[in-house]
């Protein structure tokens, strides 16, 4: 079956996302659409750009060509879309999705899925009613990394989970803001939640601590360029995630990254692209050169293709249940209380 994919929001990760969706035969992307003028147009010149770069003297690279279209709504009645990507700001969602699923079209939405766990949670419920298939780009669990820790910890419980996002600020202004990007806990760090829960299993409770140091004079920037939290798991085990947005040009070199799991007489650091298996005085260290956003988008058109929600890694519930923990994580930073995350959940309901 050709999956008719649309896009909306015309950004960088949308480029990725067409690049990936151009090289899977099954997915033809015919509409693309964005509130900024001349945006999606300039998309499509950056991802066949991209394509001629990539492609070998003997290829003729695969092009392109979508209608592009002002208002999604227009899309969705006209373009006869199977798949919707949503590439928009977290701010911006929830119309768009529900509007999607009232057309029985399918979902891939970044992370985080909104800001807004009403929403989130409204959407959920349409998706899980209409029974459709859902992706959410937690491409982290694609990672073959991913896999082979979880063979290398074979069932053994796990202790303590360590976390890490340490970077800069992103190019995109809406980031800077907790209106629009909500913090760097819930719009980048929901990555090492996300994995952190996928191993771990549920979170109870959080707390927090947050500061801004370093960017404090930077107009509009109102989120914790710095913080630490703390999630206690329904299964016992103890996990923490530092995060901190003031660093760039090569500093976070020689810094941890990713997942670090401790169990008895094991410790597995995992991200994307590396694995470090360390046991008694033996380390097994492995490097890894697929995509697993690629793999991430392949899985997706395929489980359209097959109308099969169960085929999909990181499916919008679980996306909820990660919202839900960092939304909790930002509030213990800004109270300096412990913060259930169930109650959370009630507060936006």
């Amino acid at each position: 079956m050709t999956v008719r994919v649309g896009i909306i929001g015309a950004g960088g990760v949308a480029v990725t996302h067409l690049v990936n969706l151009l090289r899977i035969p099954e997915a033809d992307v015919v509409a693309i659409s964005d509130v900024a003028p001349g945006a999606a147009e300039a998309c499509i010149r950056r991802v066949n750009a991209q394509q001629d770069l990539n492609a070998r003297p003997a290829d003729e690279p695969r092009r392109l060509r979508a209608r592009v279209y002002a208002d999604y709504r227009s899309m969705l009645a006209e373009a006869g879309l199977h798949a919707l990507y949503v590439c928009t700001p977290p701010a911006a969602r929830g119309a768009v999705e529900l509007a999607a699923v009232a057309e029985g079209v399918a979902l891939c939405v970044e992370k985080p899925v909104t800001l807004d766990l009403g929403v989130a949670r409204e959407v959920a419920a349409a998706i899980r009613q209409q029974n459709l298939v859902s992706s959410v780009c937690y491409q982290v669990r694609y990672a073959r990394a991913v896999d082979d820790a979880r063979r290398a910890l074979d069932g053994r419980p796990i202790a303590m989970a360590l976390g890490y996002m340490l970077g800069g600020v992103p190019a995109a202004p809406w980031w800077r803001a907790r209106s629009t990007g909500g913090g760097q806990l819930v719009e980048q760090a929901t990555h090492t939640v996300d994995l952190m829960t996928s191993f771990l299993g549920d979170v109870e409770r959080v707390y927090a601590a947050g500061a801004l140091r370093v960017h404090r004079d930077v107009p509009g920037f109102d989120i914790h360029d710095t913080g630490v939290v703390t999630l206690h798991f329904a299964s016992g085990a103890i996990g923490s995630i530092a995060t901190t947005a003031v660093l760039g040009s090569g500093s976070t070199a020689g810094f941890p990254t990713g997942l670090h799991l401790f169990a008895a007489d094991l410790r597995v650091e995992v991200w994307g692209a590396s694995l470090k298996v360390v046991t008694g005085d033996r380390t097994d260290e492995r490097r890894y050169g697929e995509s697993p956003m690629q793999a991430l988008d392949a899985d997706f058109i395929d489980a359209v293709g097959r109308r099969d929600p169960a085929r999909v890694r990181t499916p919008y519930a679980d996306a909820v249940r990660t919202l839900a923990i960092t939304l909790a994580g930002e509030e213990s930073a800004r109270t300096g209380r412990v913060v259930e995350v169930a109650q959370i959940g009630r507060a936006h309901v």
